[in-house]
């Protein structure tokens, strides 16, 4: 008996043994998830703050290239306002149509790229680098700065409004000489995301009806044209037209007719700011469309049947060369050496070879040019003086990017896209100072 006692007592002692171990099992899991939870949530709220952290950063990134682009237009208008003086103006010659714009993404790597970009710039002025402090914004954190100006381009709120017949009239010319040659006959012969067709006429005017504030249906004869009816409401994403201005470029997508294949052929050279007159000096080079579409729509009446504007391919190749010569000239001085070259292009370069007959070099170089097999096609001073002007830029367009590196293959980056109106008055400024009271963004977006 007192055996079989002792040996069910082992028997106790030894299960309750065996609970105790499972309940440490247990406590010991228990705590385990706990702390691995806890650890989790740590590392994931570490991880979120520096996210935040390195967000706030490359956003003052971006805002300090904005800033840069400020101080690049700043300066810039200093320097137009030096070119006023003829003297001056002749003295820098074909650096006349200098733009500060040109070497500011330059500038920016100079002053926020990585140390290899910093150090083969500062080079190339013979500086040594790493010699001037305060270049460079930390470790793994870099920003960018691209700079246009938006005066060679289209304004298409220039068709806003009631009843303004000149000016549409004259945004009308424009955008039908530009929509014209006939090699863009592939896209207004194929129908839009709907199914519908839209000649050269319906898309000019519809986007003239679309930011005019009647319900009318622009004519150009100036004669009742009818009611709009665009049928924006009947696609599977259903509209109404704004009649009012573009709020942006981008806007001109919902457009009838302006297509993916319209937009990517002249987005870049229309716009939705400033005035309604597009400057010459402005233009770049490969927007020489539209500086073909701004003399068939400035010729003569005589003119119609002149070779160089039958022949879109010649017409090409004189906006090209043209844009090449005011390259050469610093720009055009005004609308009427403007008109002079296109109409007489020999006498306007000889001209331009004899104030610039400094050297032997330079006689030879105008005659050369002079040569150059450009024709002549007669404009109507008062019909460019409708559509194109010269001078200063107005209006710059700042495209930046902050970023910061969090590892070699993760980056966070933050763009900044805004747009600078020099000539618009800034009603918000507390400031004193007069010359900050002209020039404010009416164009702000950042991602």
């Amino acid at each position: 008996m007192r055996a079989r006692l002792r040996a069910l007592l082992n028997r106790r002692v030894s299960r309750k043994r065996g609970v105790a171990l499972i309940v440490v099992i247990v406590t010991a899991a228990v705590f385990a998830a706990v702390m691995t939870e806890l650890m989790f949530n740590s590392s994931v709220d570490l991880e979120g703050a520096a996210s935040a952290r390195d967000q706030v950063r490359a956003e003052y990134l971006a805002r300090s290239a904005i800033n840069l682009g400020r101080l690049a237009i700043k300066t810039q208008m200093l320097i137009d306002q030096n070119l006023k003086n003829p003297q001056a103006a002749s003295m820098m010659g074909a650096f006349a149509n200098f733009q500060l714009a040109d070497m500011v993404p330059m500038l920016a790597k100079v002053f926020g790229g990585e140390s290899d970009e910093r150090a083969g710039l500062t080079s190339m002025f013979g500086i040594e680098p790493g010699s001037l402090k305060g270049l460079g914004v930390g470790a793994n954190a870099t920003f960018d700065l691209q700079m246009v100006s938006e005066d060679g381009k289209i304004n298409l709120n220039c068709g806003a409004g009631l009843n303004d017949q000149p000016r549409q009239a004259i945004l009308y010319g424009v955008l039908s000489a530009l929509f014209y040659p006939p090699r863009y006959n592939p896209i207004f012969e194929a129908p839009d995301a709907d199914g519908q067709y839209m000649t050269r006429d319906d898309v000019a005017r519809a986007i003239i009806d679309w930011a005019d504030i009647d319900d009318q249906r622009y004519s150009p004869d100036g004669k009742s044209g009818g009611a709009e009816d665009y049928r924006y409401d009947v696609g599977k994403d259903p509209y109404r037209a704004h009649n009012h201005r573009f709020d942006t470029v981008e806007e001109v997508n919902l457009v009838r007719g302006m297509g993916d294949q319209l937009w990517g052929t002249f987005g870049e050279m229309l716009t939705v700011y400033g005035g309604c007159k597009v400057n010459l000096n402005a233009l770049k080079q490969e927007h020489w469309p539209l500086m073909a579409a701004i003399i068939r729509a400035t010729v003569k009446d005589d003119q119609k049947q002149n070779p160089v504007l039958v022949d879109d391919a010649l017409l090409g190749q004189a906006a090209q060369q043209i844009l090449s010569l005011s390259q050469m000239m610093g720009g055009f001085q005004s609308v009427g050496q403007f008109v002079q070259l296109v109409s007489n292009p020999a006498q306007a370069l000889q001209t331009l070879g004899q104030n610039n007959s400094n050297s032997n070099s330079n006689n030879s170089s105008s005659s050369s040019s002079s040569n150059s097999g450009l024709q002549g096609i007669a404009l109507d001073p008062v019909k460019v003086g409708n559509v194109a002007t010269t001078g200063p830029r107005r209006l710059w367009r700042l495209d930046a990017t902050g970023t910061i590196k969090r590892t070699a293959k993760r980056k966070i980056e933050v763009h900044i896209r805004a747009v600078w109106d020099t000539m618009h008055f800034n009603q918000n400024t507390t400031s004193q100072d007069p010359n900050d009271r002209m020039g404010t963004w009416v164009y702000w977006r950042q991602d």
